[in-house]
């Protein structure tokens, strides 16, 4: 005798009775009984059950196997796809920190008193990483990838312009020979960099991107050594000076900020690496007395750490939670070093945001409003009818160069693009702004007054975001630069009137 009922078909389904549905008829009891089931009646029970999920598939129903096998050939092949181009740019992005997890932070930055001790592990994390990676770069032809992973969209030029890149770092090892290094063009080297660089040779593009490597090849390892040798000198020469009255103040500032820098990631919070911070930070801010250090500056120098320290650490290894102190001291120092001179680099040229009143904040707010009022006036005569100010929410934006509304691991990606633009930082970013904020322009409009509007603004989704958003939010904002850069006029108060 058969378990399933002779007349069932495949996907039959039979009403099941709850709390939530009465029964169809008068025999089935409206509610369940809390009495023990008496053994004569188990029987039965059993087969009410039986029949109640019969929607099982009837062993004797044909199935067109040739139709089944392309489905799911179809549905592996989707996936497949996805996957390899979430692998290839950027790996799955963090999930959003829990409730408890926030809470713990923010507790133990009321606390905290002290760094945490140097006592992370470095096994692999299962986890998703905070570092970007892109594909993998090695000495192997692109014949040894496996030829059943089709490249997504857009794979073909990746893999392209990831060749060049990786000749032009290579210096013949993949032939087998010491090579000397190649001169390097910065324009190709902008533009090949611009959609994102990979996470083996991010470092080095990065050092040549910021200025701070020469591309002259000859000038290259001896101009490399002598600023880090520099480095070091300042420090010896200004770091004993933070407690004098002069500079206490500054030194106490740095000191509030840097526990409160990334209090999720825990890397962040080694009193190593705090205390490379310190100096990195005290430094810049005694070498350009005019306008000292400025909350907000600490945030700059993360990216550029977390880049230089993925040189020395495993690949299998999670960045955010390795433990500095494993590494040796002559490591440390060069990390240290190459983080001031490129976030020295970035603040050169955006130095009129941190000097008295901050005149270049001002200034990109001013022009972000006029930017919106041609691009989506009606976001922009929405903020206003609500009373919102751009500067009430795009200080922040301009500040910290959105750090404090994207994940690190996409503001990494990001600075790729902006080291890539020649000004970047300090004229890409109010396009990449504008961009942003037109990335939620619906939501905006749907809430109704200013504290609505105002929450939404202060804590946009982005927990998620990786390669794919940062993608569209460059190729929107260089759409609205080749538009409006340089055309002075369509940015002009009159024309920005509501």
């Amino acid at each position: 005798m058969s378990r399933w009922s002779a007349g069932s078909t495949p996907g039959s389904v039979k009403p099941v009775y709850g709390a939530r549905y009465p029964p169809l008829h008068e025999n089935i009891p409206t509610s369940p009984s809390r009495s023990i089931v008496e053994p004569q009646h188990r029987h039965t029970k059993f087969q009410d059950y039986q029949n109640s999920v019969s929607d099982a598939w009837d062993t004797r129903v044909k199935v067109d196997e040739s139709l089944a096998s392309a489905s799911a050939a179809k549905v592996l092949a989707a996936h497949a796809a996805g996957k390899n181009r979430d692998e290839e740019i950027m790996p799955p992005v963090n999930s959003a920190p829990t409730k408890n997890s926030r809470q713990q932070a923010l507790q133990r930055l009321a606390i905290q008193k002290e760094p945490l001790p140097s006592s992370m592990s470095t096994t692999p994390q299962t986890g998703n990483p905070i570092y970007p990676k892109l594909p993998e770069i090695s000495d192997q032809p692109r014949s040894a990838a496996p030829a059943m992973s089709a490249p997504p969209h857009g794979g073909d030029r990746d893999q392209t312009r990831f060749a060049r890149l990786r000749r032009l770092f290579s210096n013949g090892k993949s032939s087998g020979r010491s090579s000397p290094p190649v001169d390097v063009d910065l324009d190709k080297l902008r533009e090949d960099c611009w959609m994102g660089i990979p996470h083996k040779l991010r470092p080095q593009a990065w050092r040549l991107l910021s200025g701070y490597l020469p591309t002259n090849a000859e000038r290259r390892e001896v101009t490399l050594q002598c600023k880090r040798d520099e480095y070091w000198h300042y420090v010896e020469q200004y770091f004993h000076s933070r407690f004098e009255d002069g500079n206490a103040e500054i030194f106490r500032q740095i000191n509030i900020d840097i526990p409160r820098m990334c209090p999720l990631i825990p890397l962040f919070q080694q009193k190593m690496v705090q205390e490379m911070f310190e100096r990195i930070l005290y430094i810049w801010a005694i070498r350009h007395p005019g306008c000292g250090y400025v909350q907000g500056i600490n945030d700059l120098v993360t990216p550029f750490f977390v880049v230089f320290l993925s040189e020395f650490i495993p690949q299998d290894v999670e960045v955010g939670s390795f433990d500095v102190s494993q590494l040796e001291l002559d490591q440390c120092q060069l990390i240290e070093a190459d983080s001031f001179w490129c976030v020295s680099a970035l603040l050169d040229s955006i130095q009129d945001n941190y000097t008295f009143a901050q005149p270049g904040i001002q200034r990109n707010v001013l022009k972000l409003r006029h930017l919106m009022s041609r691009v989506d006036r009606p976001l922009h005569k929405h903020l206003e009818s609500n009373g919102v100010e751009y500067l009430q929410f795009s200080f922040r934006w301009m500040n910290n160069l959105l750090m404090r509304e994207i994940p690190l691991r996409a503001t990494i990606r990001l600075w790729d693009t902006y080291l890539s633009e020649p000004v970047g930082f300090s004229q890409f970013h109010n396009y990449v702004c504008a961009a942003f904020l037109r990335t939620w322009s619906k939501q905006l409009q749907n809430e109704k007054d200013f504290q609505g509007i105002m929450i939404l603004l202060q804590n946009l989704p982005t927990q998620s975001w990786g390669d794919r958003e940062i993608c569209e939010l460059t190729a929107d904002a260089f759409s609205l630069q080749s538009v409006f850069d340089g055309a002075s006029r369509h940015l002009s108060a009159q024309s920005a009137s509501p």
